[in-house]
């Protein structure tokens, strides 16, 4: 790992650690992707050495057009997922920095055999032995725009934890662009769609996965959690609010934050 890396990550954590927005000045920060999934991978380890639990899997993020448009990325991107903030079906949280949270409604989908490079939709659902409902927590660490694309990156694109469902054995994943997700909101209704807004079939954010991942050095192991990208657009949850998400066949989960 090159002192640059290096350097970087240990700022993330510093910065994060102090609740400081995810800058980092021109000599340190990284210039491309390559060196952005370098550092991420750097402040993984960073992180669970501090407190901040093993990594569990990964998020799949910028998973439509609009999104990949609104930060000048070409592809959906990828983060690590840790065990400190993952939790199941419900969860009650204190909002970040200052504010709420995030939540982005999802599906996850649980890996029954590692996968790597280059595969089909029918390979990747035969790779999967779990599928659940998800909330992906999200939290405001930067300004986007003046982090940029690459520092965003290396500090998880805003990632913040996971509230996930019951896994489902059952549920055949090459059916999962059928699955419609209802979100309310302190019981009122605020988004009802279907996974097709996932890059068309959540499957397509496996496969894209599996070839980025190898790509930039990264293994995809059994029993890695990954959440596919967001069906409803994130939704900020304030003091006092709570959030339900719900699926048939795959029941429901929830949020509260203080």
């Amino acid at each position: 790992m090159s002192n640059r890396i290096n350097d970087a990550a240990h700022a993330l954590l510093h910065r994060r650690t102090e609740q400081q927005p995810a800058l980092l000045d021109a000599a340190t920060a990284p210039q491309d992707l390559v060196e952005a999934y370098a550092v991420h991978t750097a402040l993984l380890a960073l992180l669970t050495d501090s407190g901040a639990g093993a990594q569990i899997g990964w998020k799949v993020g910028f998973t439509n057009d609009a999104a990949q448009a609104r930060h000048g990325a070409t592809e959906p991107v990828f983060a690590g997922l840790l065990a400190g903030h993952s939790y199941v079906t419900e969860a009650e949280l204190a909002g970040t920095r200052g504010a709420g949270l995030g939540v982005e409604a999802e599906l996850a989908v649980r890996l029954g055999q590692a996968i790597s490079g280059p595969l089909t939709r029918q390979e990747a659902a035969a790779a999967i032995d779990g599928v659940a409902i998800a909330f992906e927590l999200v939290e405001q660490r930067c300004d986007v725009d003046a982090a940029g694309l690459p520092t965003l990156v290396a500090d998880g694109t805003q990632q913040y934890g996971t509230i996930l469902g019951a896994w489902s054995s059952e549920y055949d994943p090459l059916t999962l662009d059928q699955t419609d997700v209802k979100l309310q909101i302190d019981g009122f209704t605020d988004g009802f769609m279907t996974a097709t807004t996932v890059l068309g079939h959540p499957l397509n954010a496996i496969t894209w996965l599996s070839e980025a991942t190898a790509r930039y050095g990264v293994q995809l192991q059994p029993g890695d959690i990954i959440l596919t990208g967001a069906i409803i657009p994130a939704k900020q949850l304030e003091s006092g609010q709570m959030a339900e998400l719900a699926s048939d066949g795959l029941g429901d989960i929830r949020v509260w934050v203080d």
